[in-house]
């Protein structure tokens, strides 16, 4: 069974090991999990500061493997994805060997189940313009495309909204894993 484990509850080595896994750091695209390079005081204080409402994808059967991780901004901080390149309300990422086995549409799936928790209508949620799987999940998970738009740091991405007064396609299915196609 799969389920979301906060941050601050996720031990520090399971991190670093989940950072490790990428052999191109550019790859992990998030800026907490990037800090455990700076030990662990220096990433569970860039959490606590700027991403307080993060989370890890694990199995229960193993919760010190980290599968991926998904964050998500409150409704208050919207002005965030305007002054800081259209990132949107939501990141997510999977570890390199755990792609293409559906974990990515399951961790969408949960941050989006919080977001309706927590009342907030729609949410924003960008990609980067070459990422082809990113961008088929958003529009599975019913994304509308605003916008597409460059940063120096980010480079050229496209930016969409989900409204969560409608149905999500992939949130009432069971979760099986596909098998890796190698």
């Amino acid at each position: 069974m799969l389920r979301l484990i906060h941050a601050f509850d996720m031990n520090y080595e399971s991190v670093l090991e989940y950072y490790n896994a990428f052999e191109d750091k550019t790859d992990i695209n998030n800026y907490s999990i990037e800090k455990v390079k700076d030990g662990k005081d220096a990433y569970f204080n860039y959490i606590w500061t700027y991403e307080d409402s993060m989370y890890y994808l694990v199995d229960t059967e193993n919760e010190e493997y980290i599968i991926g991780y998904g964050s998500l901004l409150d409704d208050e901080d919207f002005d965030f994805h305007e002054d800081f390149f259209n990132v949107g309300s939501i990141a997510y990422g999977v570890r390199p060997n755990e792609r293409r086995k559906g974990y990515g549409s399951k961790i969408l799936d949960m941050i989006l189940e919080k977001c309706s928790k927590r009342g907030m209508k729609e949410v924003c949620i960008s990609c980067n313009k070459g990422n082809i799987p990113s961008r088929k999940m958003i529009l599975n998970h019913g994304g509308i495309f605003e916008k597409e738009f460059y940063h120096d740091f980010a480079g050229a991405g496209e930016k969409y909204w989900i409204k969560l007064d409608t149905p999500i396609k992939n949130i009432n299915k069971s979760f099986t894993l596909k098998k890796e196609i190698d």
